[in-house]
């Protein structure tokens, strides 16, 4: 009998080990992911803290401050027009036009380039003129641009689609082409309508394409308002960075440029929030 309670306590405790130690496991990976995040963190403050200190060091030593300013020259201007008010209304003049360029940029990339996609023979006729509208420099369009809708932020708008359209169409393009043939054939055999295959299978699986393109397409966007802003515009950082040139002050362009920095670094980041758990699957099928 006692051989018996001995057997089954021993049992007892293999199977408490059995189901502690996966939870073990997973606390501990949650940990080293905390810890690693927290390390990558402190490496990228590093990095801009030692950055900006060796651009102080510079600034007024090696090259004089006409060319390069100190950073605390910089944060002097940011300072200067966030407190006579200016700064924010130059940074939406900037930002609505890009993010309302980017927004009719990735509709229509979607919607052609899925369009091409399946229409094979109908891409072979059409993506060379594509591939040809693509190299033309964006500058050499504005003046059609101002013909077309004017100046002001409709100017800017249209060029913010044109500077991230392309990016975003061959990214769905191909994202679109490269899905599984496989996979289609699977989900048709299940029973699968066209419209199964076109909204949970080549979508989804052409949104890591998707991604990629928007995060070359959001800056591009940004480029392209600030390239509109240098020839007609009176507000927003483009106008700051063009009015400081050639005021030959530099303090005030390389402000205008770190507000542009910081802006594609924030959208950047949001970017990569709202996409990460649309992209959970595809990480958990690599483990």
């Amino acid at each position: 009998m006692n051989r018996d309670m001995t057997s089954a306590t021993t049992g007892q405790r293999e199977d408490e080990v059995t189901v502690l130690r996966p939870h073990n496991e997973g606390a501990a990976e949650e940990t080293t992911a905390k810890m690693s995040r927290w390390r990558l963190l402190a490496g990228r403050l590093a990095v801009l803290v030692v950055g900006v200190g060796l651009w102080q060091l510079v600034a007024g030593n090696l090259i004089a401050e006409f060319y390069l300013p100190k950073p605390t020259q910089v944060l002097a201007e940011l300072v200067g027009w966030a407190r006579n008010g200016s700064l924010l209304g130059h940074i939406a003049a900037t930002l609505v036009p890009a993010v309302k360029g980017f927004v009719i940029a990735t509709t229509a990339a979607i919607l052609l380039g899925y369009a091409l996609a399946m229409a094979k023979l109908a891409a072979k006729v059409i993506e060379p003129f594509i591939a040809a509208l693509y190299g033309i420099p964006i500058i050499a369009l504005i003046p059609l641009m101002i013909l077309w809708v004017g100046i002001g932020e409709e100017l800017a708008v249209a060029v913010a689609v044109l500077a991230s359209f392309f990016l975003m169409f061959y990214n769905v393009y191909f994202g679109i082409r490269e899905v599984s043939q496989a996979l289609i054939d699977q989900v048709m055999i299940a029973g699968g309508s066209k419209w199964d295959i076109a909204m949970r299978v080549r979508l989804p699986s052409a949104l890591v394409w998707v991604v990629a393109g928007m995060k070359v397409a959001v800056p591009h966007s940004i480029v392209g308002v600030v390239v509109a802003e240098f020839l007609s515009a009176h507000q927003g950082l483009g106008f700051l960075l063009s009015s400081n040139a050639a005021q030959f002050n530099a303090a005030g362009t390389f402000a205008a440029v770190a507000m542009l920095a910081a802006i594609s670094f924030v959208l950047d980041r949001l970017l990569f929030l709202l996409t990460r758990c649309a992209l959970m699957w595809k990480e958990a099928s690599r483990r």
